[in-house]
């Protein structure tokens, strides 16, 4: 049976035969995705490389992973002489949403990622990751321990001004962050969640779909605001719930999609950042979890 539509894509997801066919797809773009990414590698910092800004000097000691750096062609650019931050512009087909896609803040970084967040006027973050998972550190701490509290990054003073779980979401923790220069004040809300293993996915979709309300209703409804999405390497999780986030808004203005609306995205992220929805897991995980968004509206 030749699927032509996504809906019929989903209603299938148990047969063996769209699993395989799945299968399939996400392997190809793996494969095509290492290719470009070996060559970038092997061209290092030269001219031709389209990964070289991550390679030269000071920047290469701002990646978490040596693997995971953004494009040259769609990385963030800071302002000033020191430009350079793991972080990339996404735009996917079929959705008017602006998104940043970055790494887990370093220690050393921390004054970066706000100074990104402030140029780029952004509103919301959505944190992916715990700071240490499985022993392992995978984001800085970048904003303050407690309430009221203020912290200095990079000529911005950062504020924690609130801090509670999301309204019926014990997983997901919101912090309303006051950001501060030159006598401007900006409230940025940050949505951590924090029961979504490191390359894996999470338990139930809820959580996920909570937050993307929250975000779409009352956080930042301007689809052309960037929302900075992160987890730790800023690919796996991060992918993911771009993914999710752009197709819930397209589903809720359009039936069906011709085609397969999952395996188009993923194309598209992959040439914009290397690795995005890491396993196949997560890649199913986006099958499942527009699924559930099909058959319980909001």
């Amino acid at each position: 049976m030749t699927l032509t539509s996504f809906r019929q894509i989903v209603e299938s997801l148990a047969s063996y035969e769209t699993q395989q066919a799945l299968s399939r797809t996400y392997q190809a773009a793996s494969r095509a995705d290492s290719e470009r990414m070996t060559q970038a590698m092997e061209q290092g910092g030269t001219p031709q490389s389209d990964i070289g800004d991550s390679q030269r000097g000071r920047n290469y000691d701002l990646n978490r992973y040596c693997n995971v750096v953004p494009f040259n062609h769609n990385r963030v650019r800071l302002s000033g002489k020191h430009d350079y931050i793991n972080a990339t512009h996404i735009t996917l087909p079929h959705s008017p949403n602006a998104y940043i896609a970055t790494q887990g803040p370093l220690n050393h970084s921390t004054g970066d990622f706000w100074r990104m967040v402030w140029e780029q006027q952004a509103r919301a973050i959505v944190m992916l990751a715990n700071p240490i998972e499985k022993l392992q550190n995978k984001c800085a701490v970048y904003w303050p321990a407690k309430l009221n509290q203020t912290m200095a990054a990079d000529g911005l003073t950062v504020c924690l001004a609130d801090e509670r779980p999301l309204e019926g979401c014990l997983s997901v923790i919101v912090r309303k962050i006051r950001l501060a220069m030159a006598g401007e004040e900006r409230l940025v809300t940050q949505l951590h969640y924090t029961e979504w293993p490191d390359h894996g996915v999470p338990q139930s979709p809820v959580p996920m779909v909570r937050i993307m309300k929250e975000i779409r209703s009352r956080v930042s409804p301007s689809p052309h605001v960037p929302v900075v999405v992160h987890c730790s390497a800023g690919v796996g999780r991060t992918g993911t719930f771009i993914i999710l986030d752009a197709a819930r808004q397209y589903f809720a203005q359009n039936q069906d999609y011709p085609g397969d609306y999952v395996a188009d995205a993923l194309i598209s992220l992959r040439q914009q950042r290397t690795l995005m929805v890491q396993t196949f897991d997560q890649y199913m995980l986006c099958y499942q979890t527009i699924n559930y968004m099909f058959n319980n509206k909001d």
